[in-house]
């Protein structure tokens, strides 16, 4: 189903992710840019501070273009996906309630394309982006963050499959949701809302678990800084600014990856609830 939406509208996609992406990557270099202007006042040179007041201007003008193209592109994908949910689900014979729950699971398609793909691009960015230029400033600490890359594979690897399971039973619940609210019992309402409560609960503990368990790792990679920056190496105020920036932009991107993980999970059940035929669903 992402495949076959990603295909329809690729140009439209294409485009509002290149201006994202182009977004994304101005605003990585920020820092940078950033150290250099500090380095350069600091040896009199007032130039660079021109150079990022544009940097600032260009920045925003991106990120301004990039918010109002992508309403406009996954409004009109989500419309054009429901009433294509809905037409499927009346031919294939489904109850009423059953389509109406489809029709509102559908959006977790668009929010995927809307909210996830650029998030994961944005992490994708911000680590290459950090990585690259840690590398050049300190070539240990850059060594750090791709070391940690390899057990934070493994924590979201668990994560995902622990995902997958808990959003089987979340979707479960939400497909029957109006059937459930239309018959008007209180108590079958009242069980059916704690239930929910329940393994939004399961889920969000988690990724909590995931997210502490990244959260020791990036400990080790604040002590590496800092102990380099102690050698007394990092001799330019810019450097060090840009070290810790470049630190903190990586693991605000790791940040990312469980949501991203959880959202994925959350679409492998979608697709496969969406495929199932009438026989399946009584």
């Amino acid at each position: 189903m992402i495949a076959d939406l990603a295909r329809t509208h690729r140009w439209t996609l294409g485009r509002a992710y290149s201006l994202t992406a182009l977004a994304h990557a101005s605003g990585q270099l920020y820092p940078l840019i950033t150290a250099i202007a500090i380095n350069g006042v600091l040896a009199g040179d007032f130039r660079p501070i021109i150079a990022l007041g544009v940097w600032h201007l260009v920045i925003m003008g991106l990120e301004v273009a990039a918010k109002m193209y992508d309403t406009r592109v996954f409004t009109g994908i989500h419309a054009d996906l429901a009433e294509s949910f809905v037409a499927s689900a009346h031919a294939q014979g489904l109850a009423p309630g059953v389509i109406a729950g489809r029709a509102m699971l559908s959006r977790e398609y668009v929010d995927f394309f809307e909210k996830d793909v650029p998030g994961a691009m944005q992490a994708l960015i911000g680590l290459t982006v950090a990585m690259t230029v840690l590398i050049s400033l300190d070539w240990v600490v850059g060594a750090a963050c791709l070391v940690l890359i390899v057990p934070l594979s493994f924590i979201n690897l668990a994560l995902g499959r622990r995902a997958v399971a808990l959003n089987r039973g979340l979707n479960d619940r939400l497909e029957t949701e109006v059937a459930l609210i239309g018959r008007g019992r209180p108590t079958t309402v009242r069980r059916h809302f704690r239930a929910l409560g329940q393994w939004r609960v399961r889920l969000s503990d988690s990724e909590a678990r995931a997210f502490g368990l990244m959260e020791l790792s990036v400990i080790v990679l604040i002590g590496a800084a800092l102990w380099r920056l102690s050698l007394g190496e990092a001799i330019q105020a810019g450097d060090v600014y840009a070290v810790f920036s470049y630190v903190w932009r990586f693991v605000l991107a790791l940040d990312q990856v469980p949501v991203v993980v959880q959202q994925v999970a959350k679409l492998k059940d979608l697709n496969r609830r969406m495929r199932q035929s009438p026989k399946a669903e009584s």
